[in-house]
């Protein structure tokens, strides 16, 4: 059957809730005087060096600059860390290598009718192309 979570009756057409009311309790945390640490995990885990320009330039509100202890998050986020090769495109000819973007669809429909924008760059710079569609198919049927 149905979960039911409330009952109420509908009088002059307003749903009054039957039921208790059920008073709860609040927890209530409290910090120690640690706002070093505090920003390093806000600031993902960010170098004590960081953590100290920053506190000397005022960004950080009530920051005493602290040292900090062992952070275990911050080694295992270092150990991670991939590095990405630089690509090399040895290019020869005009539209040999290209850069390609689809945007969309947008919320408003521009005064031509167009949803979508696709834009095609050349990697020289010399060719740039701007197309608006108004709908989005991956045939030329105009199926999507």
């Amino acid at each position: 059957g149905a979960l039911v979570i409330m009952k109420g009756k509908k009088i002059d057409g307003l749903y009054q809730l039957q039921g208790n009311t059920v008073l709860g309790t609040a927890v209530v945390a409290s910090s120690s005087g640690d706002k070093t640490r505090l920003w390093h995990m806000r600031l993902g885990h960010m170098s004590e060096r960081v953590l100290q320009i920053l506190s000397k330039k005022g960004l950080l509100a009530r920051v005493k600059s602290e040292k900090l202890d062992f952070c275990e998050h911050y080694v295992y986020g270092k150990l991670c860390r991939v590095k990405f090769s630089t690509a090399i495109h040895k290019t020869k000819g005009i539209l040999d290598y290209i850069h390609s973007d689809l945007w969309g669809p947008s919320s408003q429909v521009s005064l031509g009718g167009s949803r979508y924008l696709m834009t095609t760059l050349e990697r020289s710079g010399h060719i740039f192309l701007r197309v608006r569609m108004k709908r989005l198919s991956s045939s030329s049927s105009g199926k999507p």
